[in-house]
């Protein structure tokens, strides 16, 4: 499956957890469906080169819209654009620029050569609001095949991908306009808060796709956050896990949920788990580690963090001394913080020897001088 075939989910879920929905106007729910055959462009003029027909492209070439705006973030895929437009200039691909703003400030916007094709301008957001659905935003591509089908709109980003597979014939349009009603269905729900709706949505995709990350993160999201049932979540990862034991997103997924719910007593389960997994990846479980350690108090779980340093202290085997001095200075770190200076500082000599010669080792030999001050001055403390 195409990586690009659920932005859509990943768009939804970042609207409706994140918040940061970035739109270039007031655009209309509506918009041209995916497939379907569109009309001439209505444009207000063409600041730059010859007005061009859609209809004249019919039967003889495919059409690229580039929509943008004068701004920082609606310009920043000139240099990309311009490339991509020149390599697919002999492949009967003709790229059409529409700018939302007005024909005169397009006209004497400076870096509009930059553009190596015709560019109209659309201030009226005729042309913006029949291809840009709810979800999109500037700046948006969109392909419209021979036929004049729009066959697939989105980031300016993903043309390279897209773009060969359209022109060769490989672009799967049935499962585009799929996910395309599948998306408008799931957005119609979320806006009313009809979650159980959104739910059954979600069941009958991961009933054809089981194991798509982007759809099981939405799922997981919804039932912990929205919906308000954690441990459904966390049931839900349990599943998966089974068949993908190995697939370290899905416990992260499972410590956001924990974390979310305040519920910070059942984390060592899951990091128990994480250990018994990936307990041949030292790196790994230091990571976890460091972030426990740099939890708030109270959320600070010590018994974690000891945990997973010690399990990777303890792994089988690492690339090389000095990988495992890093591990066990973090390790001594861990044993400090769990009240041992004595122990941390013997781990943090071993550290020490073994990144000798390397950048680390300054940075090891002042822990060993730190902890061997803190000790001494804790025995001098009555």
């Amino acid at each position: 499956m195409s990586k690009f075939k659920f932005i859509a989910i990943t768009l939804i879920v970042f609207t409706f957890f994140c918040g940061a929905y970035v739109r270039a106007a007031s655009l209309p729910v509506s918009a041209a469906a995916t497939g379907a055959v569109v009309p001439e462009l209505e444009v207000v003029a063409w600041p730059q080169g010859k007005a061009v027909k859609l209809n004249e492209l019919r039967g003889k070439k495919f059409a690229v819209l580039f929509f943008w705006t004068i701004s920082e973030q609606g310009t920043k895929n000139f240099a990309e654009i311009a490339k991509i437009s020149k390599e697919f200039e002999s492949k009967d691909v003709v790229f059409i620029g529409i700018g939302i703003d007005s024909a005169e400030s397009i006209g004497n916007f400076v870096r509009l050569k930059e553009l190596p094709f015709s560019v109209a301008a659309d201030d009226k957001l005729s042309s913006v609001n029949f291809y840009m659905r709810e979800r999109d935003r500037v700046p948006m591509a969109a392909i419209i095949d021979k036929e004049g089908r729009l066959v697939w709109r989105g980031l300016p980003t993903l043309l390279p991908k897209v773009l060969p597979e359209v022109i060769e014939g490989k672009y799967d349009l049935k499962g585009s306009i799929e996910r395309e009603n599948f998306s408008k269905a799931v957005m119609v729900a979320m806006k009313i808060q009809d979650y159980p709706s959104v739910l059954k949505l979600l069941d009958a995709e991961l009933l054809i796709y089981p194991d798509n990350m982007e759809l099981l993160n939405f799922k997981v999201r919804l039932l912990g956050t929205l919906m308000k049932e954690p441990d459904k979540a966390l049931a839900c990862l349990d599943e998966v896990i089974a068949r993908q034991p190995k697939n370290i997103k899905l416990y992260e997924m499972g410590l956001k949920i924990l974390r979310d719910e305040k519920r910070f007593a059942d984390l060592g389960k899951w990091f128990d788990r994480i250990i018994k997994e990936f307990g041949e990846q030292p790196l790994l479980l230091v990571k976890f580690a460091q972030q426990e350690m740099n939890q708030s108090i109270e959320q600070l779980r010590l018994e974690n963090a000891y945990n997973l340093c010690r399990a990777a202290y303890n792994a089988p085997k690492f690339k090389n001394n000095r990988e495992k001095g890093f591990i066990m200075g973090e390790y001594a770190r861990s044993l400090y913080y769990c009240g041992r200076p004595d122990k941390a500082l013997e781990v943090s000599k071993e550290a020490m020897v073994l990144l000798k010669d390397t950048p680390e080792y300054e940075k090891a030999k002042s822990y060993v001088t730190y902890y061997n001050k803190v000790l001494t001055l804790s025995r001098q403390i009555q």
